[in-house]
Order: structure tokens, then sequence, then C-alpha cells
């Protein structure tokens, strides 16, 4: 009660007081001067996430290697209980739709893992609470109170636990426009999504900044968004803010384990139960209805498999799109993705393995990874990560928008506005990127990762 009290006064105090002389004593005081200085805040904040996001990548990489290779070896282990050269249902549904699509997924889950950690020592430490007051000075600015940065902080786990955290918001008007703009947050499921396209792209040296630029994208998209809003449908005035400054604390190991552990229990049981069953459902639409054998007659196997893949279910939903999404860089196969990943963002992984593993006459030897890389540009990576930080929320997020609001209305405006808004701006960077000219020695990754950068 004696910590509360005094960091309501500390909260107060720092958000009214102008000048004083009065002289600061303590740790806590001291290290406040600078991480909540007007002009050093900001840029302390931002560097912190960039190098989290720069260890997540670099640490991470090894785990990660050693979960594809476990579930290569899965893989070529239960493909060779069938006969070579046979066509088996069953081999397919376990290695393409349960190995690739749930495996697809599991093989991020050192990257949760490592940036659920660095999450858990900032706000263990007490750190999360200062950048929610160095962020209520732009919040003031964009309307909104600076109790709403604490929702869209906890939007970088989860969408829909965040929207259930707008309940601090005490004026409805805040609320809604908080609610509005949190799925701009890049939440852990997403993370998966860059986990994938980053390596497979970008190199090394690169990887942290493309992935600080991500999330630093949806951040300002959030800020103007906002500002829109409270300039449209939410107008009036901001509340004041106070709030409480907890004094600064070693994190402890059990306490960070603990988070940390929490996080990719919640990962793995949805790659368990949600994500094995949508799997399982996108591996028979990708392998079902198959074409007759006279229309095969005459191809290779590997056309033979693509004319399979198109004439599936999955296939011809794919087909039917692609006029759609062709500006944006995408291909049918891309499409079908996005389309899954509407129930979960994850499942957009999943299906890309399920399409490369049922498409592919190099499957088992190549890695999704790889296979990307081998067919899109690094343009049309950063567009899909773009498009994938935009567009239309999960399932689960729209139905808490539905709940929190109490209107459908509210639900589909954030739906298909953030779709609109995610349509038109990856058609902009698309189309601006493939006229920009660069010759045949700059085509490198490193080029148009440094080209991407400078246009973030």
């Amino acid at each position: 009660m004696a910590d509360r009290r005094y960091g309501f006064i500390s909260g107060a105090c720092q958000e009214t007081i102008k000048t004083t002389v009065e002289l600061r004593h303590g740790y806590s005081d001291m290290i406040d001067a600078v991480v909540t200085n007007r002009m050093l805040g900001l840029p302390i904040f931002l560097i912190l996430m960039y190098l989290i996001f720069m260890l997540t990548f670099k640490i991470g990489k090894y785990p990660m290697g050693w979960l594809e290779m476990f579930f290569e070896w899965a893989g070529r282990e239960i493909t060779g209980l069938w006969p070579a050269g046979s066509e088996s249902w069953l081999s397919s549904l376990l290695v393409d739709g349960i190995i690739g699509g749930v495996g697809g997924v599991i093989v991020f889950l050192p990257n949760i893992l490592l940036l659920f950690l660095a999450i858990a020592m900032l706000e263990d430490s007490g750190y999360m609470a200062r950048a929610a007051f160095i962020m209520d000075r732009i919040m003031h600015k964009i309307g909104l109170h600076g109790k709403s940065f604490i929702p869209m902080l906890i939007g970088f786990g989860c969408s829909v636990p965040a929207i259930m955290a707008t309940r601090i918001l005490e004026n409805r008007r805040s609320r809604l426009t908080t609610i509005m703009v949190i799925p701009l947050m890049s939440c852990g499921a997403r993370l998966t999504i860059y986990a994938l396209i980053i390596p497979a792209f970008f190199p090394g040296k690169w990887q942290g900044p493309i992935m600080w630029l991500i999330y630093f994208i949806g951040i300002v998209l959030a800020i103007i968004l906002i500002k829109v809003l409270r300039l449209t449908f939410f107008k009036g005035d901001t509340v004041p803010f106070v709030m409480e400054l907890p004094p600064y604390r070693m994190p402890t190991l059990k306490s960070v384990s603990l988070h940390m552990w929490h996080r990719g229990w919640m990962y793995l049981k949805k790659a368990g139960t949600i994500i094995l069953a949508i799997s399982i459902l996108l591996w028979l639409a990708s392998s079902y209805p198959k074409p007759g054998k006279d229309s095969l007659a005459g191809m290779s196997n590997e056309q033979a498999r693509q004319a399979r893949l198109e004439h599936s279910v999955i296939g011809r939903l794919g087909q039917a799109i692609e006029p759609v999404i062709k500006p944006l860089g995408f291909d049918w196969k891309i499409g079908t993705a996005l389309i899954g990943a509407t129930a979960a963002k994850e499942v957009f992984v999943s299906q890309l393995a399920i399409v490369y593993a049922v498409g592919s006459e190099q499957e088992g030897t190549a890695t999704l990874r790889q296979q990307l890389e081998a067919n899109y540009t690094p343009l049309t990576g950063f567009c899909i990560m773009l498009f994938c930080l935009i567009y239309a929320p999960c399932v689960a997020t729209i139905a808490m928008t539905k709940q929190e609001t109490n209107s459908w209305g509210w639900a589909m405006f954030q739906f298909f506005g953030l779709t609109i808004l995610a349509y038109i701006i990856t058609l902009a960077v698309y189309q601006i990127g493939i006229r920009v000219p660069v010759n045949q020695a700059q085509q490198s990754g490193i080029e148009i990762s440094g080209l991407l950068i400078k246009a973030g």
C-alpha cells in the first residue's frame, strides 16, 4: 500500500510540477531523471525496443534451426513408412498437413519466448510504467488519454486482452478510439509471420532494423489513425492523466520465467488445438477435389502436382481473388494464406507450409523460407508483412470488439476499415517499389533492405 501511495504521489508530481529546486535522492529518481527526460525518454524507449528485436533474431535463430531440422527429420521418417513413389492420403495429411502446418508455427516458439522474456524484464523492472508516462505527452497531442498506451502496449502480446484492458478508460470516446487502433500493434501471432519472412529475404545485419521498422510503422499508423478518428467520429476533450510510477526493482528469475512460460504455453496450446484443426481443414481444401488422371497425362511430376493444387478448393479460391491482390505483388498462394490468417494470424505460416509442401517437387529438401526466397522478391516479402500488419484482425479480436463496444457496426468498421487501409498502403508501397530504378548490381537483399529502411 505504501509503494502504491508514493507511486501515485510521484506520478502526480511529475505530471504537474514544471520547475523545482528540490534535489532528488535515491536510485529511482536518478534513473527517472534520464529515462523520463522530455528529450531523451522517447529515443531511449525506441533504442530499447530495437535491441530487443535484434537480440530476438540473433539468439533465436539457433533453436529455431534445431526445430526446423527436427521437423524435417520427422517428415522424412514418416514418409519412409510408405513405399517410394506411392501416393497416400494419410502420409500427406501427417507430413504436409500436421507437421507442415503445425510444425511450421511451432518453429517460431523460440522467438516468441525471447520476445516475451525481454518484455517481462522491462515490466517487472518498472520501466514499462515509465514508457506509458513518456508516451502520455504524445497521446495528449493526438487527443487520447495517456492510459490508452497501456492497452496498446498489451496489444503487442495479443489484441484480445488489450481490447479488454480498455475498460480502464472512463471516457467512451477515448475507449472506442483505442479499440479501433489496437490491431495495428503487432501481436505475438504476427511475429510468426515476421520471423518467417525477414530471414528469408533480408541478411542478418538487416533483420533487427526491418523488424523494428515494421513495429514502428504500426505505431505511426496508429497515431495518425487516432488523430483522424478524434477529429471525425470521436470528437471531444482529452481527460487529464495521472498514473502511478512504481519504484524500480530487479526482475527475479522466477517472475520473468513464469511470464515467459505462460505466454509460450498459450502459444503451444493454440498451435495444438486451433492451428491443428485449421491446418487439417486447409490440407483437405488443398488436396481435394483431385483432377482426373486423364487431365494429368503427359505432365511431369512437378506439373502434375501444380495442376492438382490449382484444381483443389483452395487453389480455385486463390485464383478467384488473385486479380484483386496481384497489384500488391501477391499471387494466389499468398492470397489463400491471407484468407486463412483471418481465423488466426499464425495460420498464414501454416497455409504457406501446406501449399508449398503439396505443390513443390522439392518437399522435404527445402525449408519454407528457402522456397519463398526462390519464388518472391524482398519487396514482395516486405509488402506481405506490411499487409499482415494492417489488414483485418483475427476473428477473436473482432468478436471481442463487438463484445466491448456492444455493436457489430463498430466491429465491422474495424474489420473492413483496416483491410481497405492495408490495401491502399500496400498498393502504394509495391507500385512505387517496382518503379524505382534499380540496376542489376543493386538487386541484392542488402540494397533493397536499405531502400526500405530509408522509405520507412
